[in-house]
């Protein structure tokens, strides 16, 4: 009798798979009782044995059906009947976690590990075919997802291996009835009389695949498992650069950077990351907020290219919050992970390098100026009716600390004129952006202002404030540069006298940027140079 293809096909690429194991090793087969899975084992039980090599299953019995218990057992019982030994059934605890279909890959695959390590499996056969393989692919596409997911399922990963990715699901229909094998349908895996009611892969398998295959020509399906076979490839290869580029940035950021302490705990180099291919990169920035604990089914695009800004974008902005719960910041040049509820940073010569060339006034230096500052208002003003004016967009940060050191109590408005746009130095022109909410008539008002450089912009919005019945306009600014004044203004509270330099930080900027700095510094030349 003419042996069937479809079971010869089978047949050899099992035998191609377990090519490798010596003899007497054992193998187990992940079988659900379904038509690919039980294909697979008759096909293990024939080759199995002819290679020298022990064949049983492992039944695993999710609990998501009624009945789930006595189709399990149906499966191993077909599985005796082709001859393997030993066949386990074992019942798993589906967590919710992710969604049922998640919970249940998850707790399956713990399970099949636990049993290739009770019976000393040299590996476990997955039933997976070409089919599954587009529908992954095409998932994947659908969710906008990576080359590594793609990429498909591999044929191996670990003890796992899939014999049949280059195998129809039809063919293993049809080497089941050929065997006289009567397989389980799940009725999960559809066709159902409410499509919608299926769950996403199915609905992939029964609607989205034929409707692609019917506008497109027959082959998508072989077309999909093609390009899965592809990206492999080249993912594999990509994986094995940012491993090394990973090795090389957490093997850099052990070594202390010149002139500055060190905190405890693993640190990856920004500058050794910086200097690779973003694709490189941004792979191995995942690999290694998976290795610090955040969880790689929950870790999206955006959170890698947060965390890659850090790197290739620095401007000193704050930890990176990501899924797990855990914080990713820049220190001292590389990258650690940021303690609860820690806000400060902390920047050094390395990160500063390309756009900064000094810290002018660290934070706390700048802190306890405004408390003293404070505290002279208080005595001044006491009685009084205060209004605070800020001056946006600047004076964001000295208005808040400012006012958080005063006890007297205070109202706030705020108006926003501009004279600098994109340059660093005054034009002199002012346009009002946004004026006051509150009518100045009889208050008592102090402008709040970030820098004082030409006085230009001020001594003009002195003069317009003057203008509206206030009973007495002062000022307070955090910074002045004497040496750029081109007009006096009389400055009742001052912070700190600075040289005629581009500064950024605490509320500072250039074109928008540097604003959240938590100290003031000086800007390097080649940022603003025409």
């Amino acid at each position: 009798m003419r042996l069937d293809p479809d079971v010869a096909a089978q047949r050899a690429a099992v035998r191609a798979a377990l090519a490798d194991l010596a003899p007497g090793a054992a193998v187990l087969v992940a079988c659900s009782g379904g038509a690919d899975s039980l294909a697979l084992a008759a096909a293990t039980a024939f080759v199995a044995p002819r290679a020298g090599l022990r064949a049983g299953a492992v039944v695993v019995d999710h609990g998501l059906q009624p009945g789930s218990a006595a189709v399990a057992e149906r499966a191993a019982a077909r599985c005796r009947g082709l001859g393997l030994d030993p066949v386990e059934v074992v019942r798993v605890d589906v967590a919710p976690d992710g969604g049922p279909e998640a919970g249940a890959r998850t707790a399956r695959y713990a399970a099949l590990a636990e049993a290739a390590e009770r019976h000393g499996a040299a590996a476990v056969l997955l039933g997976h075919t070409l089919d599954d393989q587009a529908e992954t692919v095409l998932l994947g596409l659908a969710r906008g997802s990576g080359a590594r997911s793609l990429a498909g399922m591999p044929a191996r990963r670990g003890v796992l291996r899939r014999p049949f990715l280059g195998v129809r699901r039809a063919a293993t229909a049809h080497a089941c009835a050929v065997l006289g094998l009567e397989p389980w349908h799940d009725p999960t895996n559809g066709p159902a009389d409410d499509p919608g009611a299926l769950p996403l892969r199915s609905r992939v398998r029964h609607e989205a695949l034929p409707a692609l295959e019917a506008v497109l020509g027959p082959g998508v399906a072989e077309a999909l498992a093609r390009t899965a076979d592809q990206l492999r490839e080249d993912a594999d290869a990509l994986a094995a650069a940012a491993a090394d580029l990973l090795a090389a940035a957490l093997a850099a950021g052990e070594g202390p950077p010149s002139g500055v302490g060190r905190e405890p705990g693993e640190g990856a180099s920004a500058a050794v990351l910086a200097r690779a291919p973003d694709a490189v990169r941004r792979r191995a920035l995942r690999d290694l907020l998976v290795r610090w604990g955040a969880p790689a089914g929950s870790l999206a695009r955006v959170h890698v290219l947060a965390v890659d800004a850090l790197v290739t974008d620095w401007r000193g902005q704050g930890p990176v919050s990501l899924p797990g719960g855990i914080r990713v910041a820049r220190r001292y040049g590389r990258l650690t992970l940021a303690p609860d509820g820690e806000e400060e940073q902390r920047v050094d010569v390395d990160d500063m390098g390309q756009d900064l060339e000094r810290v002018l006034l660290t934070r706390e230096q700048i802190d306890a100026r405004l408390a003293e500052m404070a505290a002279q208002i208080d005595a001044d003003y006491v009685g009084r009716d205060l209004l605070l004016v800020g001056v946006l967009k600047g004076a964001v940060m000295v208005m808040a600390d400012l006012s958080r050191h005063l006890h007297s109590p205070v109202e706030m408005d705020w108006m926003a004129v501009s004279s600098y746009g994109a340059g660093t130095s005054s034009s002199g022109v002012v346009r009002i952006l946004k004026d006051l909410d509150t009518d100045l008539t009889g208050r008592h008002v102090l402008i709040v202002e970030d820098i004082i450089d030409s006085g230009l912009t001020l001594s003009w919005l002195l003069s317009n404030l003057r203008t509206r019945g206030a009973a007495s306009v002062e000022i307070a600014a955090l910074l002045r540069k004497p040496e750029a004044a081109k007009v006096e203004v009389n400055v009742r509270y001052v912070g700190f006298d600075i040289p005629s330099e581009f500064v950024v930080g605490y509320g500072l900027d250039y074109a928008e940027k540097y604003r959240n700095l938590p100290f003031v510094g000086t800007l390097a030349q080649h940022v603003y140079a025409d």
